[in-house]
């Protein structure tokens, strides 16, 4: 008997990412496309075009999705709705509904970062962990809860949003409007910001910053307070949550071990009495979040997810 399979599909603020996955874990096809920039209906245009088309390259090789795992910013996993997505113009947009109807296909959806950690917890680095926190660090900063292989959404669906939990009393202003907010200190974009009102040049991001932490002092005073207030936010994370293992991910995690082996040692110093939770990188990294999304496809129509097969590949 055939394998079946589901249409991942990874809706991003500039591009549209997809994936023909069985219930072995394989990749059967890829495909990504820019969004350019489309915005509204628009954009949902593109995404429809975009669908079609892969559903159309999985039958001309002989496969048919029975389901498609959808992910997108801002989604309410509940309805399937966006409840806000800036950089595609929704707000409130019945994303899943919309792409079932059109394709008559089922749409198990999910939260975009929340989808990788579950991905990360059944089939990367947390796995045969029973508690795991994942924090993505980008432009942005978030956070996946998952509990013995559940992803923790909160009441309103908002669950992870590490990035905007203070680290800095009376620190920086934070453009959600807050004040003191990790993402503000910690993420890409915050390193690099940083990094120029130091005194720094103006054209190196958090990767080059990286690269000069051993020959420029600026360069290691702006990743030493990403590092801080990193170390602060999980240090609050491990005394609320206590999970097994901490997995940092995204494009900051690229850094390896110059990120992690300070950030080990900065949240070791911060817990008095209690050992600190192992910080590991994702070893699922942009793959992840497609195969969150099937997994998601595959439990919206009751089969197992966890074949033993299930990888990265």
């Amino acid at each position: 008997m055939t394998p079946p399979v589901v249409l991942a599909v990874d809706v991003g603020g500039t591009s549209f990412k997809a994936a023909l996955i069985d219930a072995e874990g394989r990749r059967l096809l890829t495909d990504a496309t820019s969004t350019l920039g489309a915005l509204g209906e628009a954009a949902f245009a593109r995404l429809d075009a975009f669908v079609g088309r892969c559903i159309e390259a999985a039958a001309a090789s002989g496969v048919t999705p029975v389901a498609i795992g959808l992910i997108a910013p801002g989604m309410d996993e509940s309805t399937g709705h966006v409840l806000f997505a800036a950089n595609l113009g929704w707000r409130d947009f019945p994303l899943g509904p919309r792409l079932a109807e059109r394709h008559a296909l089922p749409v198990a959806s999910g939260h975009d970062v929340r989808t990788a950690g579950l991905a990360e917890a059944l089939l990367g680095a947390a796995r045969g962990f029973p508690d795991s926190v994942m924090v993505m660090i980008g432009t942005g900063i978030a956070a996946s809860v998952v509990t013995h292989g559940q992803a923790v959404a909160g009441a309103k669906g908002m669950a992870g949003e590490l990035g905007h939990a203070p680290v800095f009393p009376g620190g920086e202003l934070c453009a959600c409007g807050q004040i003191g907010c990790l993402e503000t200190y910690a993420s890409a974009a915050a390193i690099a910001r940083r990094y120029r009102a130091l005194g720094g040049e103006g054209s190196l991001v958090a990767g080059d910053i990286a690269d000069r932490l051993g020959s420029d002092p600026i360069a290691a005073r702006a990743w030493d307070d990403a590092v801080q207030a990193l170390s602060i936010a999980l240090t609050t994370v491990t005394m609320l949550l206590d999970p097994a293992v901490i997995v940092i991910g995204g494009g900051l995690a690229e850094a390896g071990e110059i990120l992690l082996d300070p950030l080990r040692l900065a949240l070791s110093q911060r817990l008095a009495w209690r050992p600190p939770p192992p910080i590991l990188r994702s070893t699922l990294g942009g793959g992840g979040a497609l195969l969150g999304a099937a997994i998601l496809a595959f439990r919206r129509l009751g089969l197992s997810d966890l074949a033993p097969g299930w990888n990265a590949a």
